[in-house]
This record gives C-alpha cells, structure tokens and sequence, in this order.
C-alpha cells in the first residue's frame, strides 16, 4: 500500500510491497516540488471483485523515505494500518487481527499486484509527481494544454500526461503488447500555500478488474515527529511473512 500510499491502495486484498527504485531526488525529477512532510486525510474507496467498500483514511508521507497509513471505520475504528519504507513493509490488519511482513523487492510487486513499480515511484504518483527523471523521457505536445511523456524501462512503457500548469493529469504503465496494466487519473488538484497536491486520484489496475478512488479532504504540510514513525504488531497476532 504509499501506496505511500498508493503503496496501500489495494494492500488489504492483494498483498502489495513497494520497493526503492530511482536514486535521483524529486526536485532533479518534477515540476511538482512539495515540502518534504505530507499528512493528508481523506475518504478510500474500493470496487473490486473482491473488496467493495468506503473508509476514511490518514496518511503521513517523510519524502521519499517512510510513509505510515491508517484506515478507519464507522465511529473512528481503526481497522487497519501500514508502514513502509525502502527496506521494509507491515501490514496489520487491525479487525482480523492478522498482519504481513516483508522485505520489499520489485519481484515481490510484480508478482502479487503484476504492476511493476517501487516504493518510491507509488510516492511520486501520490504526490502527483512524475516517476522519472524529465531530461530521460521523451515528450510529444499534443496541443496547448497537454504534454505526453513516455518512458520504456524493460517490458514496460510508462506514459505520463500533463497540462499546461505542468501538473500530472494521468500516468499510464502499458507492456509492450500495448495493454494498459495500470491507469491512474488525477481529476483535480488543491492549491495550498502555492503549492498543488491531487485532490482526488481514480486507480484502474487492469488484472484487477477494478478501480480503487481517493478523495483528499485534508492536507497539512509539515506534522509532528517526535512520535515513531513505525509500529510493533502485538504478540497475540497472526503473522505471515512475504517471501
């Protein structure tokens, strides 16, 4: 799930774990700076074959570092929560008290989600960012407003729409069949101390069969840290490690 979040978008059916990816910082890659500490609080909503429901979530992103993500209930229950970073993923699924832990690689993404990205490019995409260095990809202006950039790495062409404000409207990852494996729009956008943030994402993961929405109601930039980022899963629960 950053997935920090988009690292979670589909954590709770699919067993997604980002992974480190690109070494080059944000500010060498987008127009899109941000500050470095996020904290967003919004509404997460799931239409999967599996998995079709609404709660609210709480994120809070450390730049391309760690990112921690809670998902509550009715009444405020909190029925999950995640942690990730570049080394390492946990997963506690508060309400059925099991959890998932990991050691996150590429494969590991690949094989549970079949989307190919790592820890720091689901970052990037839910900061609205784009994942690759701008001077490494290829750009085609479609007309006065929108910019198409692409990027072939492998298997896979990644395909990055902006407007004219040089803001990501849609990232897409295809193989090279042509076939759409991950769709994400970006519909609207807040404006808050001059910066702009995603309003509302739209995730479409083809081999799904499903879309997972977010709809941001809130953004801080900058929050507290001098509570641990990361969390222990009590004794008394189940534990699968991903292998």
């Amino acid at each position: 799930m950053l997935l920090l979040l988009f690292v979670c978008l589909v954590i709770f059916n699919y067993n997604l774990f980002p992974q480190e990816q690109i070494e080059k910082g944000y500010e060498e890659v987008n127009f899109n700076s941000l500050p470095q500490l996020i904290e967003v609080k919004g509404r997460i909503n799931f239409a999967l074959p599996k998995l079709n429901f609404s709660a609210q979530f709480e994120a809070r992103i450390v730049a391309e570092d760690s990112a921690v993500l809670s998902v509550f209930g009715p009444m405020g229950v909190l029925l999950a929560k995640a942690f990730s970073n570049n080394e390492n993923f946990v997963y506690y699924d508060v309400f059925n008290n099991w959890a998932v832990i990991g050691t996150p690689t590429r494969e590991k993404i690949f094989k549970a989600a079949r989307v190919p990205l790592g820890f720091r490019d689901f970052v990037r995409l839910f900061k609205g960012q784009l994942i690759h260095p701008i001077d490494s990809m290829r750009n085609k202006k479609l007309d006065d407003n929108r910019v198409l950039y692409s990027y072939k790495s492998g298997d896979f062409v990644d395909f990055s729409l902006c407007n004219n404000d040089s803001l990501l409207i849609q990232f897409q990852k295809k193989n090279l069949d042509d076939k759409v494996v991950l769709n994400i729009s970006y519909p609207e956008y807040f404006s808050k101390d001059g910066k702009k943030f995603p309003k509302k994402y739209i995730l479409e993961i083809e081999e799904r069969n499903g879309t997972v929405s977010l709809d941001v109601e809130k953004i801080n930039f900058g929050f507290d840290l001098t509570n641990p980022f990361s969390f222990s899963v009590p004794k008394t629960v189940e534990i699968f490690e991903y292998k």
